[in-house]
């Protein structure tokens, strides 16, 4: 080619950190195969997670072409401001279209990956430019679930749907939903992060013992109240550690900040993780062996599958979100110390193999 670098404009969905962290990985993997590689970043994920996956920053280009679910917190989601937002977002898109295009063309972009908005296919067709999606579901299959709940969902859906007709091949994960809008795929293995330390080592940083029960809560946000919180304090002999945003005053809690290591590292050497289950902290579950404490997520159509893939490989208990938010973990914890670990035998290379289909794609590396 006659430039040295061959860029490519990743585009990364705001909802939640899995579609973030994955698509990082993947980025991660890019980077290390071929050196001649320019990754521009087209997002709203926070660049604290970029320096906290990647190790250094990227071109980064903040823009927000979906909308996803618009969260009220970790678990519950906002469906009339989602489809508020995803209107809203339809009457501008022919500009949004035209802007992105402009970009892809100024900034002689050869190849667009989104995991996995839409709106970036419209835009690489537009200027000729090959496009790839990674992911294991499609938005307009996540909408169809609430068309009964309001008229104006089916025409929304069958745009969203049109978008995602323009891309070349979508790379379809594991644990997937319904992805026929994207008229080609392939089947890629589990896109997951790996542990650098050895549980001890990382146990031994943070000042627990051998034997200590220690569980992980994955949640970007969690509000327990005073009453909450002074109940987990009574469950005995526990350690519940946490990172930033989660921010409590637990007098059996840790603050994970402080200590260089990675979330990998925590959850290879955590009893269990007690999260919502989402497609990132599933896979790096999944990835290390991980028993799973897991609450409800509402009508969400990913989330059966997710559960079913968990339950196949896991050992795992469930969490009422009542139970959750009171602080009543007795039961939960109870059930998952009864329950052994098993070896999980997974292909979990997925990274490293979508970043050679990309490459392949740009014209090898």
């Amino acid at each position: 080619m006659s430039r040295h670098f061959r860029r490519i404009a990743y585009y990364i969905t705001p909802h939640g950190f899995g579609h973030a962290v994955r698509s990082l990985e993947i980025i991660r993997g890019l980077l290390q195969q071929d050196s001649g590689v320019e990754i521009t970043l087209v997002s709203e994920i926070p660049e604290l997670l970029v320096m906290q996956n990647i190790g250094r920053p990227l071109p980064y280009r903040r823009r927000r072409l979906d909308f996803g679910l618009i969260q009220l917190d970790s678990v519950r989601f906002d469906l009339a401001s989602t489809l508020s937002a995803l209107a809203d977002l339809k009457a501008g898109a022919d500009l949004i279209v035209d802007e992105e295009s402009e970009f892809l063309k100024s900034r002689h972009i050869d190849l667009v990956v989104a995991d996995i908005p839409f709106l970036p296919f419209q835009a690489a067709r537009r200027c000729g430019i090959p496009s790839l999606g990674v992911g294991n579901f499609t938005w307009d299959w996540i909408y169809s679930t609430y068309t009964e709940q309001d008229p104006r969902w089916p025409k929304l859906i069958q745009w969203i749907a049109a978008g995602y007709g323009q891309c070349d091949l979508l790379l379809r994960l594991p644990m997937h939903g319904d992805c026929s809008a994207c008229p080609r795929h392939v089947d890629v293995p589990l896109v997951a992060r790996h542990s650098n330390r050895p549980p001890e080592e990382t146990r031994g940083l943070l000042g627990l013992d051998p034997l200590q029960p220690a569980y992980l809560l994955a949640f970007a946000t969690l509000d327990l109240d005073d009453s909450a919180l002074r109940a987990v304090e009574t469950i005995p002999e526990a350690v519940f550690l946490f990172k930033h945003p989660l921010d409590y005053r637990l007098s059996n809690g840790l603050c994970l900040d402080p200590f260089d290591l990675s979330y990998p590292d925590v959850i290879a050497a955590s009893d269990a993780v007690i999260t919502k289950p989402g497609y990132g902290i599933v896979s790096d579950c999944l990835s290390h062996g991980t028993p799973m404490i897991y609450t409800d997520r509402g009508d969400f159509p990913e989330y059966p599958i997710l559960v079913d893939a968990m339950r196949k490989h896991l050992p795992v208990a469930y969490m009422s979100s009542q139970d959750l938010y009171s602080g009543r973990w007795d039961h939960a914890l109870a059930e998952i110390r009864r329950c052994p670990r098993r070896p999980v035998n997974l292909g979990t290379d997925g990274a490293e193999v979508c970043a050679q289909i990309i490459l392949e794609a740009l014209g090898g590396p």
